[in-house]
Formats: structure tokens, sequence, C-alpha cells
């Protein structure tokens, strides 16, 4: 007699919530900023639709393909896609698909012995994300198969392809990090002597934060798509003055608006006698989500609140 299965699910091949990679383990959201600005070669003002829930809305309506990576290259999707603009956010999954080929041992009655098969599928990794209109925060669980340059160029390419197929193309969408202003400074501190520091400041979106007036208004004066300033040591073997760094007026104002996602910073220096590099493009800010729930909807609730959560703690007013 052959005893029944311990659990009747497996048996019926349901896809058990605990199958997810996501499922019970303690996970990073990784925080970006969704920004929209004029195209190249475009009028410095430019009049998208006022609401970015319903831009998105338009951009993501057409199912569009991005792909990454060498052969076997990764096929990226963003679906299952809700809209909610009571509240003002988006929810849905990411993630890529590729061919793969797996060694099955298959039995050769004919040679009695043991040979390789080679089967042909899929592997697939997907994740929830989040995104709140307050602010155009994005936030995507970080699986280990995602690097923080990857997931922000697959929705960067998904979304302008997306707004190329409007009637009146209007956007250049463009997704960035969102920086952690003390990982930086921890990153100063630790390094022995900074070399250099470099600053890319990009145009805002039509609602960018007062806080970096200052800096639109050199943009606007010069005409400028980007403002992008190089530090460097005078004496290498001093390196830059780290206090400066710190408080020095301009340099903290290009600071905070490159981690509050207006472009990014990237340092270099030594330390050890080893050159050690900041990038603030791979170093995301994060929200930790400790025993991620095994369902789709849990998962996907439980990153919308990390994302709001990132939102509150960087609001100019606290």
């Amino acid at each position: 007699m052959t005893n029944p299965p311990a659990d009747p699910a497996a048996a019926q091949g349901t896809d058990e919530p605990t199958q997810r990679w996501f499922a019970g383990k303690d996970v990073d959201t990784l925080i970006y900023r969704i920004n929209r600005r004029a195209p190249a070669g475009g009028p410095i003002f430019f009049s998208p639709p006022p609401s970015v829930l319903t831009h998105l809305e338009q951009v993501l309506s057409a199912s569009t393909t991005y792909e990454t990576g060498r052969q076997p290259r990764r096929q990226w999707h963003i679906g299952n896609k809700v809209f909610n603009h009571t509240d003002g956010t988006l929810t849905g999954r990411v993630g890529w698909t590729r061919e793969t080929q797996v060694n099955t041992p298959e039995w050769d009655e004919a040679r009695q012995e043991w040979a390789d098969r080679y089967v042909t599928g899929d592997t697939t990794i997907i994740a929830p994300f989040a995104f709140i209109a307050d602010g155009r925060y994005l936030g995507v669980l970080h699986s280990s198969t995602f690097t923080e340059k990857s997931i922000a160029a697959v929705f960067r390419q998904i979304l302008n392809r997306g707004e190329n197929r409007r009637a009146e193309p209007s956007t250049e969408w463009d997704v960035e990090p969102i920086g952690d202003e003390r990982e930086f400074y921890d990153w100063v501190a630790a390094t022995d002597r900074v070399l250099g520091v470099e600053f890319v400041f990009k145009r805002p979106n039509p609602d960018a934060e007062r806080e970096f007036e200052q800096l639109f208004a050199r943009m606007d004066e010069l005409e400028a798509r980007q403002i992008r300033e190089l530090i460097a040591a005078q004496n290498e073997a001093r390196g830059l003055n780290k206090e400066a760094l710190r408080h020095e007026p301009v340099t903290r104002m290009f600071v905070t608006a490159a981690m509050a996602a207006f472009g990014y910073v990237v340092g270099k220096g030594i330390t050890r006698g080893r050159r050690t590099q900041y990038d603030q493009r791979s170093r995301v800010a994060r929200e930790r989500i400790e025993n991620v729930a095994p369902s789709w909807e849990g998962a996907t609730e439980e990153v919308l609140d990390a994302v709001l959560s990132a939102r509150a703690r960087r609001r100019p007013d606290g």
C-alpha cells in the first residue's frame, strides 16, 4: 500500500508559497526614485502629464521586454501591475527569464547504461516592487540575482520604450538610486586619503524639491542638461580635506541632491595602500524586511511599507 503524500498541495503540483525565494527570509528592499525629464535636445521646460501615476499607467499599458547579459540573455518583464489612484501607489512584479540546459541522467535500455541527456528549460526569478507617487519612490525586493544597476536599467529602458509608443512622447524617464548620506560620509571617514569626488547633478523634475533651487537656477542660467563636477586632491599624499567635504556649502548641496536621486556621487581614495571607491549607483539605500511573507500579496504589502518608511525618513520636514 502506498502512503499518501504528507502535503496534499504538493501532490497536486501547486506552487506552494514556501517555494518562493523570499519566503521567511530577511531581505532588503532597494530604494530608487523615478524621475521625469525633458528629452535630449528638447526644451528645458516641458509639460508631461501632471499625474506621474497616470503617466506610468500609460507607458506601462503594453508589454515590453528588456534584455540584459550575455548569451543566454535575460528577458526582463514588468507585470502584475496594480494602480491605486486613491492612495497614489503602483505595485507589481519585476523579473527575468533565461533559457537554460539541465543535465539529466537517463537510462539507456539498449546499451544497459546511464547516459547524459540535456533538457532545455527556463530559469525565472521574480520580485515584488512598489512605487509611491509622493516623492516618486520605487522599492524592489532584492534578489541576489539582481544588481542595483540592472534594476535601474530595466525600469528605465521599459519606461522609455513605453513613452516612445505614445502618440506624443514628452518625457525622458530615469530611475536613479536613493543614496544613504551617512554611508557616504562613513566611507569618507574610513578612507585614509580621499583622492577625488565626482558629482553628477541632473535636471530635476517639474515638482523637484525647493532645497536645491540654487543648483536648478545655475543649470537654467547655463541652459545645461546636467552638471558634472570633479573635486581632485591637490596633493595625493594628503588627499582632500575631509572636514571641507562635510561642511563646504556647495559640496554639501551636491551631496544632498545626489542622495535624493537628482544624480549621483562617485568617490575614489586609498585605504591601507589599496584603492577604494564609493559609487552611489551600486550602493542603493535599503530598507530591511525581516521574515518576508510567503505570499505575493503579503510580500508586496511589506515592500510598499518599506518604501513609505524610506520616504517618511527623507522628508525635508522630518
